[in-house]
């Protein structure tokens, strides 16, 4: 099938295993609104990265936001993929992204514009874990893949606050882009459907080990709560931080005006800190605090980046105030785990 055919699918209506596709290359160059038009958007993109420099504006879409949301009783996913692999893919109605994208790289793909103009498709290549030592244990192993030779991608380097040179990455990291030749696809397949479980038989065992845990459902319900007041006041106040505006009574006093939002100052760059906006979650069995994280670049008291939660954890901007000089992830500023999990 030649390419001209592959792109005929852009005309077809959305169906379990149809591609609608676009040449990145053909994407470069455009503005947003050809790109969501060329994929088949619905409603206008909202960018989830902002940056204000040199008196311009560096905006980061998620690829997701380019095309149509998914039909009923379909799930959907965009993904980069080689001509060849878009084409099987067409072909044979199998799953473009479960494994047959043919690039090794992560499933974080946005589209980046400077001033409405798209000047590159970011997808990081997934970096091998480095080479395991004799006799390792599957244990330690799972331990250092999750925390050592760490890439935090948007940073000038290992152990720095990320975006501190703003869209520097686009020159500095030209590794991130998407392969020359790429195609940004968008599948889509019937939705599994899993039948809720018949009501259980009285299970007596089950009984006294509920009881047993009726302590932590206590403090279960107040975490819940928690949980969605950051969620409520989180996106609150998100929503009123905006690149290249000045923090309200300069960044110590926002501070105080907002005790709940975590500072970090980069140690090479005392004019640069990161914000941290926490987002909490929703309601959950579980116990351990794993909420989302907006993120706010701020120099010398003015805004000069805003990303969302989606965008701070794809593009690995939370991750990156957890890994160190060495490139290992651990408990290096507050929030993160001794696996380099970050939680606000």
């Amino acid at each position: 099938m030649s390419l001209v055919a592959l792109l005929a699918g852009l005309s077809i209506a959305q169906a379990p295993g149809v591609v609608t596709t676009a040449p990145v290359a053909e994407l470069i160059g455009g503005t947003v609104a050809h790109a969501a038009s060329r994929l088949g958007a619905t409603r206008d993109p909202a960018p989830a990265i902002t940056i204000v420099e040199d008196g311009g504006r560096l905006d980061i879409y998620p690829a997701d936001e380019l095309v149509p949301p998914a039909p009923h009783a379909l799930t959907c996913g965009v993904a980069l993929a080689p001509p060849e692999a878009v084409t099987g893919a067409r072909e044979s109605r199998t799953p473009l992204f479960a494994g047959r994208r043919g690039y090794r790289r992560t499933p974080a793909v946005y589209v980046v514009a400077r001033d409405g103009i798209v000047v590159s498709v970011l997808n990081p290549p997934m970096r091998e874990p480095a080479m395991a030592p004799p006799n390792e244990t599957s244990r330690d192993r799972l331990r250092r893949v999750m925390q050592e030779n760490r890439d935090p991608w948007l940073s000038v380097a290992p152990g720095r606050l990320p975006l501190s040179d703003g869209g520097g990455f686009l020159e500095r990291r030209p590794d991130l882009a998407a392969p020359e030749g790429a195609i940004l696809a968008h599948l889509c397949q019937g939705a599994v459907i899993v039948p809720s479980p018949p009501p259980a038989a009285r299970d007596d065992a089950g009984l006294l080990q509920g009881l047993s845990l009726l302590p932590f459902a206590w403090r279960l319900r107040g975490l819940n709560a928690e949980r969605q007041a950051n969620r409520l006041e989180g996106a609150a106040l998100f929503a009123t931080l905006r690149p290249g505006e000045a923090l309200h009574g300069g960044l110590n006093g926002f501070l105080s005006a907002h005790p709940g939002v975590r500072r970090y100052d980069d140690e090479e760059d005392p004019a640069y800190s990161v914000l941290v906006v926490n987002l909490g979650a929703g309601a959950s069995n579980n116990l351990a605090r794993m909420n989302g994280a907006a993120l706010i670049g701020v120099r010398d008291d003015r805004i000069v980046w805003t990303a969302d939660g989606e965008a701070a954890a794809g593009l690995g901007l939370t991750a990156a105030l957890c890994i160190d000089e060495r490139a290992t992830a651990g408990a290096v500023r507050p929030g993160c785990s001794n696996t380099g999990y970050f939680s606000p």
